[in-house]
Order: C-alpha cells, then structure tokens, then sequence
C-alpha cells in the first residue's frame, strides 16, 4: 500500500512538474517580432485618407502583408517586372545587353516623361538595351518603357513572364503611352503588395535571370536616382543598400493620387539579403509629398523592427 501511495505521489509531482514548466514557459514567451510589425503597421496606415498595401518577406522566410486582399495600379513599377522579362528574354535567345536599338524621331512624343528625349530630342539615335534598361530603371522613363515593350516584349508577354514564375496576382496589359491617352487604364496593370514582394524575392534570389544580367538590373536599382524619399530615405547615411522601383499615378477625377508606390530589397553592409518589400497607396486624398511620405514612415518601421 505504502508503495501504491508512493508511486501515485510520485506521477503526481512529475504531472504538477511538467504544468508549471509549460506555465512558465509560456509566462515569458515574447510576440513574435512579425506580430509587433504589423501591429504597429495596422495603426501607422489607419490614420491616412487612402489605401496602403504591404508586403514583407525575410530572409528567413518570414512573410507579412497589410491590406494585400487589394488590387493596387502599379504604374511605372511594372518597369522592374519589364526588365527582368526582357532580361530572361534575352538570356534565353544568346542576346547581349550591348545590343543597339535605333530609336526613331516619331517614338519621341513630347506628352510624357522621358529624359531620353530630352537628351535625343531629334531621335535616329542608336542605343544599347543596356541603356534603355538604365532609363527604364534608374529614370523611369516612360518612352525608353514602351521601345522594350514594342522590340522584345508586349505587356502581356511581361504578365505572362511573370506568371510563369509562380506569381498570379498580377495584370500587365497596356503601355505607357495606352495609359498616357486613358489614364483609367492605369488601374487595369495591378499586383497585390504579397505578389510585388515575392517576385521581388525571386529575383534578388537570383532565381528568375541569369548572369551578367541579373547583377546589370540589381546594381541599376541599387543606383536608382528618383524616388529616395520613399523607401531608401530610413537608409540614408547608412551602410545598407536599397535596390527599389517607384511608380507614380495621376490625379483622378475625384482628386485623388491614383498610386504613389515603392518596392525594393534591402541588402547588408556585407551584400547579404536582409527583406524585400512592396508599399503601395492607392487613391490618396493628400499631397504628393505627404503620401510619399506614408512610405518613408512605413520603411523606418520595418527597418527598426528588422534590422536589430
């Protein structure tokens, strides 16, 4: 009986053991620092008069999104998506970037961005791909945009790129000149921020196109001259580097900016991936300036959550 007795008490004090290890345990386990991101994301974009989307991937693998159940105008961020298309294109067919492109004097409209026109203002100019690609890419310019669509890839021949690598919500349909002449046609090339994000991911990862051309469009957005108030502006005077590819909308008919956008990845001081990320605001009832800024904000929150 006596050992009936001892044993009960000893199965006992093990089980009281093993509840008040879990409890504590569980006492001091912390957020996960995800968790804590969103949060503070959540109330950071409930207090501005548009709509901000948010996608997040980690090194590790970690993933987040803000309002991602939204369909946001990408505008001239589909020039990243363009490049790396182009990019595989070429790889593929044995294509060099120093490859020349005439660039005739009716491709030159004057209604639209284009620093290229600016400096070749009279056209049958000869240029490599490589410097429409830095046009594209660092300037955004919207007439070297629709020259790659027009001699390697149409907009849906980029959409389909795109898809091919995994990533469904995503629409690329018309150029920069078809969304110059309706501007509504801006909203018809649309991504959720996850999706911006994971293509991103694929590319810095190297899994999308092969050398030299991936190092030649990693370094152009690392180089990228427009758009630093955005996400790079946290980074400033850092030892970080930022690839990233702005896109801007226009004012609509209810007076509000179509899209102020920013995706990009962030690199180590030794080069290594740190996160990716994707911003978008759509429909924003506030300035240019002040809506940029919604992304700056958002990128000193992810940086100060994730790089500790």
């Amino acid at each position: 009986m006596n050992e009936y007795m001892n044993r009960r008490f000893f199965i006992c004090a093990l089980h009281l053991f093993v509840v008040v290890i879990v409890f504590v345990g569980c006492s001091h386990s912390k957020p996960s620092p995800m968790s804590d991101l969103r949060d503070e994301l959540n109330r950071l974009v409930a207090d501005y008069d548009a709509t901000v989307g948010i996608g997040i991937i980690t090194a590790q693998g970690d993933t987040m999104t803000v309002n991602n159940n939204i369909r946001y105008p990408m505008m001239s961020v589909f020039k990243f998506h363009q490049a790396v298309a182009v990019a595989n294109y070429m790889s593929d067919r044995g294509i060099s970037l120093d490859t020349t492109v005439l660039v005739l004097p009716d491709e030159l409209k004057l209604d639209t961005w284009s620093p290229l026109r600016d400096k070749y203002p009279q056209g049958n100019v000869a240029l490599t791909v490589s410097q429409l690609f830095a046009y594209t890419l660092q300037l955004s310019d919207n007439l070297a945009c629709d020259i790659l669509f027009d001699r390697f890839l149409a907009p849906k021949q980029v959409e389909d790129f795109v898809r091919g690598s995994g990533i469904d919500d995503i629409s690329i349909l018309y150029n920069e000149a078809e969304m110059f002449a309706d501007n509504d046609l801006g909203y018809e090339n649309w991504t959720t921020p996850y999706a911006a994000a994971m293509f991103l991911d694929k590319f810095i990862d190297g899994k999308l196109i092969s050398q030299p051309c991936f190092s030649f469009v990693k370094d152009l957005m690392i180089g990228c001259t427009i758009g630093t108030n955005r996400l790079v502006k946290p980074f400033q005077n850092t030892d970080y580097k930022v690839g990233h590819k702005t896109g801007s909308g226009y004012v609509n008919d209810e007076g509000r900016i179509a899209s102020t956008n920013d995706i990009g990845f962030v690199l180590s001081p030794e080069g290594e991936k740190a996160y990716v990320i994707a911003v978008f605001v759509k429909d924003s009832a506030l300035p240019q300036a002040e809506t940029e800024e919604i992304i700056a904000k958002v990128s000193a929150i992810v940086k100060k959550h994730l790089l500790v």
